[in-house]
């Protein structure tokens, strides 16, 4: 356990180990932190309750006869009022700070009030953009906090715009000493009982990957009728639980589901050749998630794969790999280009890889979980 001044409470919607990027990132930050869980999604009650976080439900429902229960404080919120009672029962020890990584300013206003209510300092760790960020009132909280983190650059330089502050940190995912100590991939030849595999690890959400990744299935279609073996494999849920229905059918393409637990990553990294990175071309889902940081970008770029990363050029991904020279940067749709890159990939695989391993010690210096973490321990003891 490394030090700091006193214990943390960490209030944020997704607590530390669920199967998604949040709880992945949280888990990475929070590993050798002494701290306490407030979460406020009542989804992960089951992984909260095995884990012994506490769930203040924020927003509770606002049907009136939850009233009563507000009054008695056995629920923590009720049409935007919070129990004081419920917080002097549930959250009794002394905690130095309140640490809010969120992505909705219903968690934010709520761990507001919990530092008001406790006199601590609060830290703002900003998961995801949101244009709700941007209304008076949550603009003064993320002004006036004692520390504001962003995800990205690109999120910070946002911020900084936007609030005048030119103190904002940024902190994202890290990636593991057993990242960067995965075995190369099978090596050529490829064929029938050694298929060349191209993955894509994480969530799959229309609105983050709809009017892009399905230019990736096209180009799996074509490269197969020349190269058979080459085949397309995907990890993680699907949001909604229909989407890419029919790409997913295609010969050559293979959905898991979700990794669980956690460390089966590690397997399936191995098992891959290339990654494929691909951002929304879609204008209005871009003007959002173009601040955000994939939470596997750090792992995959540990695992010394080739990389193909498929959007709009100014998305935090390609910005991050463009100036690190790591990848394939595809910054316009095109199914050709995305065929010409993938097959180059193919037919040059030893040449790449080997390129890749050359400057894996680069990529531990900026990527790795341990140098993370250390900032994010220099950031709570200076605050």
């Amino acid at each position: 356990m490394l030090e700091v001044n006193q214990k943390i409470l960490l209030v944020t919607e997704t607590p530390p180990g669920t199967p998604n990027g949040f709880g992945v990132t949280l888990k990475c930050l929070f590993k050798n932190i002494d701290h306490d869980v407030v979460y406020t999604d009542a989804a992960f009650s089951k992984h909260g309750d095995l884990e012994g976080f506490t769930l203040a439900q924020v927003p509770y429902h606002r049907s009136i006869k939850h009233f009563p229960s507000f009054l008695l404080g056995r629920i923590p919120e009720w049409r935007t009022l919070y129990s004081k009672k419920w917080l002097k029962e549930k959250i009794i020890p002394n905690y130095s700070k309140v640490y809010a990584f969120v992505y909705s300013t219903g968690c934010l206003k709520y761990a507001t009030w919990i530092a008001k209510q406790k006199n601590i300092s609060l830290l703002v760790h900003l998961a995801d953009h949101s244009e709700e960020f941007e209304q008076h009132n949550i603009a003064e909280i993320l002004r006036n906090c004692s520390k504001l983190i962003c995800i990205s650059k690109e999120m910070r330089s946002k911020y900084q715009s936007m609030l005048g502050r030119k103190d904002i940190d940024v902190l994202h995912n890290g990636a593991e000493d057993r990242c960067f100590q995965i075995a190369p991939p099978s090596p050529p030849p490829f064929g029938e009982n050694n298929p060349f595999i191209l993955c894509f690890l994480g969530g799959l959400f229309s609105h983050l990957h709809g009017n892009c990744i399905e230019d990736i299935f096209k180009a799996v279609s074509q490269i197969r009728k020349q190269i058979p073996w080459f085949e397309f494999h995907l990890y993680g849920q699907r949001q909604p639980e229909t989407f890419l229905n029919e790409q997913l059918k295609q010969s050559g393409v293979t959905h898991h589901g979700i990794v669980m637990p956690l460390a089966k990553k590690y397997s399936i990294m191995e098992r891959a050749h290339c990654f494929v990175v691909p951002s929304s071309f879609n204008l209005k889902n871009h003007r959002d998630y173009r601040f955000s940081f994939p939470t596997k970008l750090p792992e995959i770029i540990a695992s010394g794969r080739s990389i193909i990363s498929y959007g709009p050029s100014d998305t935090s991904t390609n910005r991050l790999l463009e100036s690190h020279k790591i990848g394939t940067g595809i910054y316009n749709r095109s199914v050709k280009e995305l065929v010409l890159s993938l097959t180059n990939i193919v037919n040059r695989h030893t040449e790449i890889d080997s390129d890749i391993y050359s400057n894996n010690s680069l990529s531990e210096e900026f990527f790795s979980a341990k140098e993370i973490r250390k900032r994010v321990y220099q950031i709570i003891n200076d605050t």
